[in-house]
């Protein structure tokens, strides 16, 4: 790609890109307890409503609970839902802060309330959370803008809350769907490969753009 606009803004997902996760570990032990004969609808009217902030958490876990093969503990679902969830390494905090001098941080998140606040409990017990935070002009997280990558309107609604141009914004994402979703929008995006260090691979994207 001929880089030729240098951004104004780089809009970051969270989870692949800045947070470590390992999905399996999740997808996994869903698959342990959940019945597939009664799992059949669980995207579609289980995981995505409740990213949308569609349902609530009681009814997320209610609806794991009447789709299992056996009705177990509600504090076992939240554990396993919670299990991709690993760590976000200060490096990558302090990446944030050098690049907040030129440029307006973003964050856009599929995210949930259980796992937003599992994380936020993880990094204020490490003393992370208000650096993290602070390094970002606008976090936009899924549960709470009621809508969910990839519909391209989530980034054109981000897009008008922060007035920004799109050819002006760097959307990065670990999911092609997400950026392809993006770039159908005017953004500019990068898909990063979660196995590389964003820290190191970034630098060296920016630097790729013509002066």
């Amino acid at each position: 790609m001929d880089r030729t606009n240098l951004p104004k803004a780089l809009l970051f997902d969270f989870g692949g890109v800045l947070l470590n996760l390992d999905e399996e570990k999740t997808w996994n032990g869903l698959r342990e307890i959940l019945d597939p004969a009664k799992s059949g609808d669980v995207w579609e009217l289980v995981f995505h409503p409740f990213e949308r902030g569609e349902i609530s958490e009681d009814a997320f876990f209610n609806r794991l609970q009447r789709r299992s093969t056996t009705v177990l503990q509600g504090d076992l679902y939240v554990r396993i839902w919670n299990a991709m969830l690993l760590d976000l390494p200060e490096s990558r905090i302090a990446m944030l802060e050098l690049l907040r001098d030129s440029f307006d941080l973003y964050l856009l998140s599929n995210t949930n309330i259980t796992h937003l606040r599992k994380v936020r409990l993880m990094l204020e017990k490490k003393g992370l959370w208000t650096r993290f935070e602070s390094c970002f002009k606008g976090m936009f997280f899924s549960h709470e803008l009621q809508m969910r990558k990839p519909e391209e309107r989530i980034y054109r609604e981000v897009l008008e809350i922060i007035r920004m141009d799109a050819r002006d914004c760097l959307f990065i994402d670990d999911k092609m769907e997400n950026t392809q979703a993006a770039q159908a929008t005017g953004m500019q995006v990068y898909t990063h490969d979660p196995l590389s260090e964003i820290g190191l691979v970034l630098p060296d994207l920016l630097a790729s753009y013509k002066a």
